[in-house]
């Protein structure tokens, strides 16, 4: 498993904050304490994701409490530099923090499992189940942010269960936000071609989300329980809009910044290009070059050994609609019924790349 002491002794902490290859991987709310992984940004980029699904046997880790990392990070500290990429799932989000990364410009840490825990610490709270540890979530954001070169970056990408935390990395932070998403047909579809464990998330989903937003459901539970996988689907969907819309003013004007993963995927070097100026990355023409016209865009993102591109994703929606055919129009109009604050159109202000396209049918 590695080296993990129970507790480091105050030098020990000294070194795992001054020290970004020192990863932050988890935080156990019992002991409050954070476990820090000894790896390099290489072996980070090459991760498709940063949570339970890490391969990290054999490296060196370390156990430093909450308070001794506090105390070597001042409240009053310039801001992390950290940047966010938002997302809905289902939109690209995977492909495009990849496309984004870079060696020696911006390091992406996809879903990175050190966020869930401070999330559900604010659900706690939010419900009284118990108490958020002072500056938990703000210690995880500057912990992320360190850069591991001088004048690099640092983007994440987290899950969307950890929605709810944007409107602190707002306050906390003084990188940028995008907010992405697929509209709700696609959605639909990439639901309603997955199987079980997909639907059984979404589920989990849903009861995460209503819990965040702590607004009255206008079905009661046992009409919930008898909502099918898809329609489900639907509202969770018209619940991540109205989360980001929420959030995304708080992060104010030029900081933040909406997209539809349909504007990459009909043109991926123009919408990178967007993407580099946003988040002032310094990528460059060349560098997306080597992205569109390399292998990453023609494998699947989450499974790359295998074929998959633009072309086939049209394919298979094209498919599953084929097959679901009245049904998920029926869902698309009926959960914009139910969910009236989702307005038709682009769901989201402050587009990135404006694109034509309603939901409504």
């Amino acid at each position: 498993m590695g080296d993990v002491n129970p507790f480091s002794r105050d030098a020990e902490a000294d070194a795992v904050v001054d020290d970004p290859r020192w990863f932050a991987e988890d935080y156990d709310p019992a002991t409050r304490s954070f476990s820090f992984a000894l790896t390099d940004p290489a072996a980070l980029a090459q991760q498709t994701f940063l949570d339970q699904r890490w391969k990290r046997a054999g490296l060196p880790r370390r156990r430093v409490h909450l308070d001794s990392i506090a105390a070597r990070m001042p409240a009053d500290a310039p801001l992390p530099p950290l940047n966010f990429i938002w997302h809905t799932s289902y939109c690209c989000s995977t492909l495009i923090s990849k496309a984004l990364a870079c060696e020696d410009r911006n390091l992406c840490l996809r879903e990175p499992w050190i966020l869930v825990p401070a999330a559900d610490a604010k659900r706690a709270a939010a419900t009284a189940r118990g108490l958020a540890p002072p500056r938990l979530s703000e210690i995880v954001f500057r912990l992320l942010g360190r850069p591991a070169i001088e004048g690099g970056q640092v983007t994440a990408k987290p899950s969307n269960f950890v929605n709810c935390l944007a409107g602190d990395a707002a306050a906390l932070t003084s990188g940028k936000a995008l907010f992405l998403y697929s509209d709700l047909p696609s959605f639909l579809i990439s639901v309603a071609k997955s199987g079980v464990q997909v639907h059984k998330y979404v589920r989990r989903l849903f009861g995460n989300i209503a819990g965040d937003a702590r607004e009255r459901l206008p079905w009661s539970p046992q009409e919930i329980f008898l909502l099918s996988d898809l329609e489900i689907a639907a509202v969770v969907w018209h619940m991540q809009m109205a989360e980001f819309r929420r959030n995304l003013p708080l992060w104010g004007r030029g900081r933040a910044a909406s997209l539809n993963c349909d504007s990459f995927l009909a043109d991926p070097a123009a919408t990178l290009a967007k993407l580099d100026g946003f988040f002032a990355l310094g990528l460059g023409e060349e560098h997306i070059g080597r992205i569109v016209d390399g292998p990453l865009l023609k494998q699947h993102a989450k499974l790359p050994d295998e074929p998959f591109d633009a072309g086939r994703r049209k394919r298979e929606a094209e498919s599953v609609r084929r097959q679901t055919g009245y049904n998920l129009d029926r869902i698309v109009a009926w959960s914009y019924e139910a969910c009236r604050g989702t307005p038709p159109g682009a769901p989201l202000a402050d587009p990135l790349v404006c694109i034509e396209k309603h939901d409504r049918v």
